[in-house]
């Protein structure tokens, strides 16, 4: 499938329908919802149409990413969100994985399934990515293997983090449903960037305001427009599984994961909130994001051993079911998917 100059590699049955980048990063660039025609996955209005290249421009304060994102399901790796030195490759902002080309190798659509093979190869490190995704045909849940293979004699710490980013109208009165007891906000350099109180860590999903002390519930998807924004961490899952829940539609966007691979999600949430670069006031998202390690410089996420590593010469697996649903509580089933 050809869309806006890109080649797509599309996953489709009667519920849902699943599209594929490879030439970048394997990214999802859209996930759909067939009976209601809701695509969950954001388009960045500074986004489209969506490019491989970054600009002839200089680059700082995230542009090497911010040029590229279109809005799509990336995987962000080996050094989690800050760009940095990574044993002496420099890599940018969520990595280098998010805008290498991936290899499609191999594609089934036999009687029950369709079931289609992807390989990132890094180029600054010892790492490559494998992916497979199965969509069965009586279900409009979406089955995922990630595997990380560690071409290096020595072990590999590493932060790891799927980052999709949620948008369209499924947002409007939605809330994000989570398991989790913790929530926890970075301890940023500058604490007058950030709408929440920096450094904060407690119960889920309130967060005291930096300005005021107001408790703000991180669960709730903001009005369009209202100008609020905040990224906050959760953790201390009872089970690895999130819902972007719509109650007024009856529809929801929900992951499952390991907890024992992931034991945080990432979650930023805007509404406007991003008034300059890179988003100018335009912003209306939620993500709910599996990751081995809470936001920080690589450097101190080692140093606090909250980092994922993987086997010298070896490899970790990990299994992802996500679709939309009719339940807003998991775990979730093929029976439990849209009919």
């Amino acid at each position: 499938m050809r869309e806006s100059g890109r080649r797509l590699l599309v996953l489709q049955n009667t519920y849902c329908r699943v599209a594929v980048w490879p030439e970048l990063g394997g990214a999802i660039v859209s996930h759909v919802d067939l009976r209601s025609g809701l695509d969950i996955i954001w388009r960045n209005p500074y986004g489209q149409p969506p490019r491989r290249t970054v600009l002839d421009q200089p680059m700082a304060g995230g542009s090497d990413l911010y040029d590229v994102m279109d809005g799509s399901w990336y995987v962000s790796l080996p050094n989690g969100f800050f760009a940095g030195d990574y044993f002496g490759a420099p890599l940018g902002t969520h990595g280098e994985l998010r805008a290498l080309p991936w290899t499609v190798d191999d594609v089934r659509a036999r009687a029950g399934e369709v079931r289609v093979r992807l390989t990132g190869r890094s180029v600054r490190t010892p790492i490559v990515y494998r992916r497979e995704l199965v969509l069965k045909a009586d279900s409009g849940l979406l089955r995922w293997t990630e595997t990380l293979e560690n071409r290096w004699h020595r072990p590999l710490p590493v932060a790891w983090l799927q980052h999709p980013t949620f948008g369209g109208p499924l947002l409007d009165g939605a809330r994000l449903v989570a398991p989790a007891k913790t929530v926890r906000v970075f301890a940023a350099d500058e604490p007058a960037a950030l709408q929440l109180k920096s450094g904060y860590k407690g119960r889920w999903p309130f967060v005291p305001e930096r300005t005021g002390g107001k408790r703000r519930d991180c669960s709730v998807v903001p009005p369009a427009g209202s100008g609020l924004d905040h990224s906050v961490q959760l953790t201390d899952f009872a089970a690895g599984r999130g819902c972007i829940w719509n109650e007024a539609r009856g529809l929801g966007f929900a992951l499952e994961w390991d907890r024992a691979v992931f034991p945080y999600a990432w979650s930023w949430n805007c509404s406007g909130g991003v008034d300059a670069y890179p988003l100018w006031g335009e912003g209306r998202i939620i993500t709910l994001q599996p990751s081995t390690s809470p936001v920080g410089r690589f450097p101190d996420l080692v140093r606090r051993n909250e980092v994922l590593t993987l086997p010298a010469r070896g490899a970790v697996s990990t299994a992802m079911t996500t679709g939309f649903v009719t339940q807003p509580e998991g775990p979730w089933t093929a029976a439990e998917a849209r009919p």
